[in-house]
């Protein structure tokens, strides 16, 4: 009896603070529902076939495929040829993903429009394709595909106790991307224009390395499919002098751990380089913020008073109970779908806006 006169008093303070719909009584739950309580295991299949471990598997399959060229090492060349043919089909994707890596086919749709812009190009295909996909799909590809963000997936998958700042300092933190975004738009087009005029050699020697693409430096796909597979590694004890800073340039080495931070960091806080410094996730969110397909919850089933466990086990650490039971229109959504596997009351759905 105590126990439903308690929470009889917390609905009621919340229906007295409920009169703006801006406003959400969520802020004052305890944190007493942060790890999903173990339960009796009625389908031992369901520990196989279920939506987070197909979504293993297709980042897998994708990671693999993004670098396909890699693949024949190991396969027959029909294997290779499948993802080939994919390119063609779908040559860019909204991920980030360079394609002049040694073995890469498929592209991020950031990294191509750097390169186009940088060229004295306009986008319109890649621009194109990739807003088809995010209206429709919404972020859905960089939950499931991107390989930088299926690195931080499986680096924080051991760790069951993740770090969640405060609403303020993640949302303080998730501007540092959109001041990342317009660092690399305005180099990026400076260099673009001055190619269109023809006067890009003198801006070009003075941006060096972040000319072709501003944020390819600080890019973990770039350094680890372009940058780490075109140094000279050593193959044997007698050339380890290969890896001294006088054979492998300290910008290498800089940018080596900067991708080692990138996976360290992400367990304990899962996708911090997506949430926090990714500017292609920032852009991708302009478009995904209302696509049709999206996240909602049923009003009947879903408990946001006494549970948060779908905001404790979403990876980019959305406040899902802020937003309408209808459709989660938020930016950062990767549509991982974490949070309909974790629901207790299997209150998450799809749904189309």
């Amino acid at each position: 009896m105590a126990e439903e006169s308690e929470r009889s008093e917390i609905i009621e303070e919340g229906e007295e603070q409920s009169e703006s719909p801006e406003e959400s009584v969520v802020d004052d739950v305890p944190e007493k529902a942060e790890k999903p309580k173990g339960r009796k295991i009625s389908n031992p299949l369901g520990l196989i076939f279920n939506t987070r471990m197909l979504r293993r598997v297709v980042q897998i399959f994708f990671f693999l495929g993004i670098n396909a060229y890699i693949l024949t090492a190991w396969f027959p060349e029909a294997i290779t040829q499948f993802w080939v043919d994919f390119r063609n089909l779908l040559p860019t994707l909204p991920i980030i993903a360079p394609l002049e890596g040694e073995f890469s086919v498929i592209a991020g749709s950031f990294d191509v429009m750097q390169r186009e812009f940088t060229s004295g190009i306009f986008p319109f295909f890649t621009l194109g394709a990739m807003v088809i996909i995010l209206t429709i799909l919404g972020r859905s590809a960089c939950g499931w595909v991107c390989p930088i963000g299926t690195i931080q997936d499986f680096a924080a998958l051991p760790n069951r106790e993740k770090i969640r700042p405060s609403p303020g300092t993640e949302k303080e933190l998730r501007r540092l991307k959109a001041y990342i975004l317009v660092l690399v738009l305005f180099f990026t087009a400076w260099v673009g224009i001055t190619v269109a005029l023809g006067t890009s050699e003198a801006i070009k020697e003075a941006m060096n390395i972040f000319a072709d693409a501003a944020f390819d430096p600080f890019n973990p796909a770039y350094i680890l499919f372009v940058v780490v597979p075109s140094q000279q590694w050593p193959d044997s004890f007698s050339n380890l002098w290969l890896l001294g800073f006088n054979y492998m340039p300290p910008m290498v080495w800089l940018q080596m751990i900067f991708v080692a931070l990138i996976v360290i960091v992400s367990y304990w806080f899962p996708r911090w380089f997506c949430r926090w410094i990714c500017p292609a996730g920032w852009f991708y969110g302009i478009f995904s913020r209302d696509a049709l397909i999206g996240i909602g919850r049923n009003p009947a089933r879903c408990t946001p008073d006494v549970c948060n466990i779908c905001e404790v086990v979403c990876p980019m650490n959305i406040r899902i109970r802020r937003f309408p039971y209808q459709h989660m229109h938020s930016a950062d959504c990767i549509m991982c779908l974490d949070c309909r596997s974790h629901c207790p009351n299997k209150a998450i759905t799809l749904r189309f806006s």
